[in-house]
């Protein structure tokens, strides 16, 4: 990773002085664009030159770039991640002055809380067809109202249809917070906190993003590969991560809700 001064720098996070960033630099091709360490006392900042705000596909390449930074970073050392957009006009020495500097405690005391940890983020969507067979075959009064909606003209079924997707919304709604309930109480023991996030559409059952010890990450991974396995009938499960825990950089005393 080259140090030269560069104008308008870029920066990604926060991470400790010194810090081994092996990670980032096996990967700096794959990330596609250069990117430095400014160190200044226990601190240093990962930077890079901040493309011009009037180039869009620049501003969408270095989007990417901010993502992959720092998931690469956070492989080797705990960061304070910036979100994305941040700049500091100038070079190494005004990143150093402008946050380093006059905003060291902030990040050591930051860079102390979460040194242990990660972020993982876990979201869990039902398969449509598989859930909603599991709902009609389970209530035998909305297999009845589901028959009904068949046997007519859009006119003389409008108000059994309009009941049938009232109870199954009911219906589907009280699957949602038992099974999301349930897969919550089996990564409980295996992480330290988690918060929800609002759900991306009508058949998520879970977005949750969880902070992981570093050293019990792989009973993470396994306890919801065990959740997944027992409903991947009617479940799909995405893991992202590991990744700085951007939900939880700001939370006191981060814990289970």
């Amino acid at each position: 990773m080259n140090n030269e001064n560069k104008q308008n720098s870029w920066v990604y996070g926060i991470v400790p002085a010194g810090a081994s960033l092996e990670q980032l630099e096996e990967r700096e091709d794959r990330i596609g664009t250069e990117v430095w360490v400014v160190e200044l006392g226990d601190l240093a900042a990962i930077v890079g030159q901040a493309p011009p705000e009037d180039d869009a596909q620049a501003l969408r390449d270095q989007a990417i770039a901010h993502a992959r930074v720092l998931e690469a970073a956070i492989l080797d050392a705990p960061v304070v991640p910036f979100r994305f957009g941040n700049v500091v006009p100038g070079g190494d020495e005004d990143v150093g002055r402008e946050l380093l500097e006059s905003r060291r405690d902030e990040f050591a005391r930051q860079l102390e809380k979460l040194k242990s940890y990660v972020q993982m983020t876990v979201k869990i969507t039902y398969d449509e067809n598989a859930v909603l067979r599991q709902i009609v075959d389970g209530q035998p009064e909305i297999a009845q109202l589901r028959e009904q909606a068949r046997q007519g003209d859009e006119v003389t079924t409008r108000d059994a249809r309009v009941r049938l997707g009232e109870m199954i919304s009911n219906a589907l709604q009280q699957l949602r917070e038992k099974d999301a309930s349930e897969i919550l109480e089996l990564l409980k023991p295996v992480s330290a906190a988690a918060m929800g996030e609002d759900l991306e559409s009508e058949y998520m059952v879970l977005n949750a993003p969880f902070l992981i010890e570093r050293s019990r990450l792989p009973e993470f991974e396994d306890a919801l590969e065990g959740a997944a396995e027992e409903r991947q009938a009617r479940m799909r499960v995405t893991l992202l991560g590991p990744m700085p825990a951007y939900n939880f950089l700001d939370v006191e005393e981060p814990a289970w809700a």
